[in-house]
């Protein structure tokens, strides 16, 4: 038999590499890996409606990357689809991987759903390709982790290419700190640490005891109200001046850590420790270098604020942070949280105004916030979900001290609608009679929903029962909260029907195209994507009687009790998380005039090609949490 010519051989091949390059991981593989790859792959064909691997198959001896047509990956018997829908993969995509690691077969059937050709690699070659790629053994041992991290990489590129590596907000404190702290003792004078700060050229001292511990912490722009304005003598100690108990963070604690505690505190600085011995001082413009307005900024901007335009200017600040943010590639999860830490800033500052402005002596209160801003994932474009809860010390009725919250609340709310939050169209808002209540009412009514689990019960239940107090006294939300437990925890015809609701809506997963959208191409991902792992993580946490109330808190707290893997859930919070991302990119890059209804609403076929294969995984992670609701609940 004569030899097959070498040029058709290099031929083939390059045109198999040229193929891989178009689709994650290969476009980023080495080029030795790439090649082993690319020499050992042989072209199957499958025609449509025939199963290329199942679970009857046993363990899978090869692994598959689909050239051309479609595969069907999930139940082929219709009675099996109900529970779950059955998603589709593409071009690019390959699958196996699980199977092949762990040395088991898959867990559900991949099935042609039309003429479709695979390149195969034999289990063997996979596996010497696992030692000769590190980038491919990162994307078989954590692929959603991988497209992520690839997804910000490519944002980072796109917002400026001068942003590097080293400004990620998961850097360790440690590394930003570029020279020793100035420091002094408490008994140090005035004058010498005046002398110190001008001589060093720095911002602040930090007072220390003998042991290097922070005791407090003497800035410049303490100069002038605790020294000029007071003429205080310059022989006495520091201790008389300084602000104490400074604010510490660790040396491991992230550039993140950092940004909350700045943000929650409105401060300038934050003291660097290691077994509580000071190592340096980071400050607000190491963080922030790069950002066009800074957490100062918004800070004092809200500390200050007291009219409308004020409030709306800190509003408009906070927008501009999110988008400098997002465009440095900071993870979905911290920057929905340094989002909601500053909208939770300037509520309570509109609060803390207004209250002073009606008469609500003898009335104790605490202003509850429902839900994405209960559960602390406000984006861009949230509306208001609030109410307010009391108990009067005047011996006044429910009525009469309702009478004299309710003008008070209505303020606050239309002042936060001026802002940017608009009002909620359900008008769940304190300012409406129905959500201003006393403990007792509010107790009654959530037992009413329990009790009565009718469709508007189950409704009111997927907002109000993600609660979280925002400004007043906590103990009244909390008498709350404690209540709602009690009424839910082993309730399991109430929680079987809040199972059943959360599974009304479904991954809009297609199974010759990769997404079911509208008519305009768009796809809701407030409705059909983010509700979905809410929904289910809502359920989870009131059976298991957590009282977390952000939904990757509850599906970390409720996955441990249920055993869940914890790869398995990472993947879920990620995917939840990257959902969120989408929605706050395409809320900031919306045109003016789109409605409100449409700022969660993207077409999936104007993503990159990274982002869009993401997103499918992501409303995959979706549908295996909604089976293992409908499983727990034989749903």
């Amino acid at each position: 038999m004569s030899a097959i010519p070498k040029a058709p051989v290099e031929s083939l091949i390059s045109a198999t590499i040229g193929f891989l390059k178009r689709h994650s991981p290969f476009d980023t593989m080495e080029r030795k890996a790439l090649q082993f790859l690319a020499a050992r792959l042989s072209l199957g064909y499958h025609p449509q409606d025939s199963t290329i691997l199942s679970p009857d198959h046993g363990e899978p001896h090869v692994f598959f990357i689909i050239q051309r047509g479609t595969v069907r990956l999930g139940q082929t018997d219709a009675s099996q689809m109900a529970h779950g829908p059955v998603v589709a993969m593409g071009p690019g995509e390959c699958f196996s991987i699980g199977a092949l690691m762990e040395k088991r077969p898959v867990t559900v059937p991949y099935t042609a759903a039309e003429d479709t050709f695979c390149y195969q690699l034999s289990a063997a070659d996979f596996r010497e390709l696992l030692h000769l790629s590190s980038r491919f053994l990162e994307f078989s041992t954590g692929y959603l982790t991988s497209l992520l991290r690839e997804s910000r990489r490519l944002r980072s590129i796109h917002f400026s290419s001068s942003i590097a590596e080293q400004q990620t907000t998961n850097r360790p404190l440690r590394s930003l700190i570029k020279r020793a702290p100035v420091s002094c003792g408490p008994e140090t004078s005035i004058g010498e640490a005046l002398r110190l700060i001008h001589e060093k050229q720095v911002g602040s001292i930090v007072i220390v005891s003998p042991q290097g511990a922070p005791l407090g912490i003497f800035t410049r722009h303490d100069v002038v109200d605790r020294v000029v304005l007071k003429q205080c003598d310059l022989a006495q100690s520091m201790r008389t001046i300084m602000t104490p108990y400074p604010h510490t963070l660790g040396s491991d604690a992230s550039v993140h850590d950092a940004t909350l505690l700045m943000a929650r505190h409105a401060i300038r600085h934050v003291l660097v420790v290691d077994e509580n011995r000071l190592l340096g001082v980071v400050t607000e413009r190491d963080l922030f270098v790069l950002q066009q307005v800074s957490m100062r900024q918004i800070n004092e901007t809200i500390a200050n604020a007291a009219t409308v335009d004020e409030w709306r200017q800190a509003a408009g600040f906070i927008r501009r942070l999110a988008e400098n943010l997002l465009g440095q590639g900071v993870a979905a999860e911290q920057l929905t949280q340094i989002i909601a830490t500053l909208n939770d800033a300037l509520t309570r500052r509109i609060i803390e105004l207004e209250k002073t402005r009606h008469a609500l002596a003898g009335i104790d209160w605490c202003w509850l916030a429902f839900g994405s801003e209960g559960r602390h994932e406000q984006t861009i474009s949230s509306d208001q979900d609030n109410g307010l809860i009391f108990t009067d010390y005047q011996n006044r009725t429910d009525e009469e001290a309702r009478a004299l919250l309710l003008p008070f609340a209505q303020s606050v709310n239309g002042v936060l609608d001026s802002c940017g939050f608009p009002l909620c169209k359900g008008n769940i808002m304190a300012g409406n009679p129905r959500w201003c209540l006393s403990l007792p009412e509010w107790q009654e009514q959530f037992g009413d929903w329990v009790r009565n689990p009718e469709p508007e019960a189950l409704m009111n239940a997927a907002i109000f029962f993600d609660i979280r107090p925002l400004y007043g006294n906590d103990r009244l939300a909390e008498a709350l909260r404690e209540t709602l437990r009690t009424l839910t925890r082993n309730n399991q015809r109430f929680l079987r029907q809040m199972a059943q609701e959360a599974l009304q809506a479904r991954p809009p997963l297609g199974i010759l195209r990769d997404f079911v959208t509208a008519e305009d191409g768009e796809l809701d991902l407030k409705k059909s994507g983010a509700r979905l792992f809410v929904d289910a993580a809502r359920v989870f946490s009131l059976a298991a009687g957590i009282s977390a109330t952000s939904t990757a808190q509850r599906l970390r707290e409720a996955g441990a009790r249920l055993n869940v893997n914890e790869d398995e859930l990472d993947a879920m919070v990620d995917a939840f998380f990257f959902i969120q991302l989408l929605r706050l990119r395409g809320q900031i890059n919306m045109d003016e005039g789109r409605a409100p209804e449409s700022h969660n609403r993207i077409n999936p076929d104007k993503l990159n090609e990274i982002d869009r294969r993401i997103l499918k995984e992501c409303l995959r992670q979706a549908s295996r949490l909604q089976t293992r609701l409908a499983l727990d609940y034989r749903l």
